[in-house]
């Protein structure tokens, strides 16, 4: 690996999901400081410009080894470790424990950086004996970790990790597009709806976790008490969007549901002039969707998982309700609807947490890794 001594750019090696939103913004946060940033993954998004100051290379396409269908996988680690040495990469940063952090771990490139997400310690490290073992295995492998939330943080310790090496950056959210000054007229006519409408946002993507179905059926409930109420869900995209489509058409839904996709530049408007964020996942570490709509001056309804009270509790920012509870979904919104005063105390409460708690992350994360070149 490089030295990494003085102020010079560095060069950093990111191993994940290339049609990640948030490896993509780990990658644009750390190149935009004028760092050498590559990426190497199986998977890449084809969104125009999501590349742009970004070195990519298909995993699948780093040996003869890894272009055969049943012989790829074992040449992954080997292929990654490869790739690190010819680079010359100074750091290398693994997102998500499996299947990234895993090959990392197998690849044993170093220094190391292992980024957990929710579902890896939360699921695979707790449930599925297969999983366990690489999620401990690639844990064990790191040099220093960054995660999103306290919670992840703890849960992370819990399987192995040194707690001093333990690092909390919100690496996935820059905060500088977002605020209520964002906000304009004609959201509403956007979508052919009445200038009065009320709109609920929604930027979650179609998966099971979300609880989508759930959304729909309590927003279904609230527009027949409350007419003039409009929802958004603006999402990337996600593998259960037919189930989603389904429950759409089932309730009749399609003139009060505008279903869209937000580019990155798009997203500080359409999250500064709706009117409530709503976010029911099951799972969840401090989501960007949370972060930027509070940011954008938005009272939440959130789903009570691990690590939202750590932004969202009741009466702070927000009402907080069971995940897959649609009564009580339905009865936050209508409370969030029919209570201006309420919604603005709300929004104003979020907007001061955001700005206090969350510094630009790039420069957090450069800073620890010349801190981790430096202790080798």
């Amino acid at each position: 690996m490089a030295s990494g001594n003085g102020d010079r750019p560095l060069r950093l090696l990111g191993v994940g999901n290339g049609r990640s939103i948030i490896f993509l913004r780990w990658a644009w946060r750390v190149a935009e400081l004028g760092h050498d940033v590559h990426v190497v993954s199986d998977s890449f998004t084809d969104r125009p410009g999501e590349l742009e100051g970004i070195t990519a290379h298909r995993i699948q396409e780093l040996e003869l080894a890894t272009r055969v269908k049943g012989l790829r996988k074992v040449r992954f680690a080997p292929a990654i470790r490869n790739l690190a040495r010819r680079l010359d990469v100074d750091v290398v940063h693994a997102h998500y424990l499996l299947p990234y952090g895993w090959w990392a771990a197998e690849a044993g490139v170093h220094p190391l950086v292992m980024s957990p997400w929710n579902t890896d310690i939360f699921t695979y490290g707790r449930e599925r004996a297969r999983g366990r073992k690489r999620v401990r295995a690639a844990v064990a492998a790191g040099d220093d970790y960054v995660v999103s939330s306290i919670g992840n943080a703890d849960e992370t310790v819990r399987l192995g990790a040194d707690p001093d090496r333990v690092h909390r950056i919100v690496w996935y959210v820059d905060l500088r597009p977002f605020g209520p000054e964002h906000r304009k007229p004609g959201l509403a006519a956007r979508f052919g709806w009445p200038d009065d409408s009320l709109v609920i946002l929604s930027l979650r993507n179609y998966r099971p976790n979300t609880n989508l179905d759930v959304l729909l059926r309590a927003f279904h409930r609230v527009s027949r008490e409350e007419p003039r109420v409009r929802l958004v869900m603006a999402a990337r995209g996600g593998w259960i969007r037919d189930q989603i489509e389904a429950v759409l058409d089932e309730l009749e839904l399609r003139d009060r549901v505008a279903q869209i996709f937000a580019a990155p530049d798009e997203l500080p408007e359409l999250c500064a002039s709706s009117d409530i964020g709503v976010s029911i996942a099951s799972t969840d570490a401090t989501p960007a969707s949370m972060i930027e709509s509070m940011a954008s001056g938005l009272p939440m309804v959130m789903g009570d998982a691990i690590t939202i009270d750590e932004w969202i509790t009741p009466g702070e920012g927000g009402e907080v309700v069971g995940c897959r509870d649609e009564d009580a979904v339905t009865a936050a919104l209508l409370k969030l609807v029919r209570d201006p005063d309420l919604r603005a105390r709300y929004g104003e409460r979020n907007i001061r947490v955001t700005r206090k708690r969350l510094p630009p992350p790039g420069p957090a994360l450069v800073d620890l890794y010349r801190d981790m070149l430096a202790r080798r």
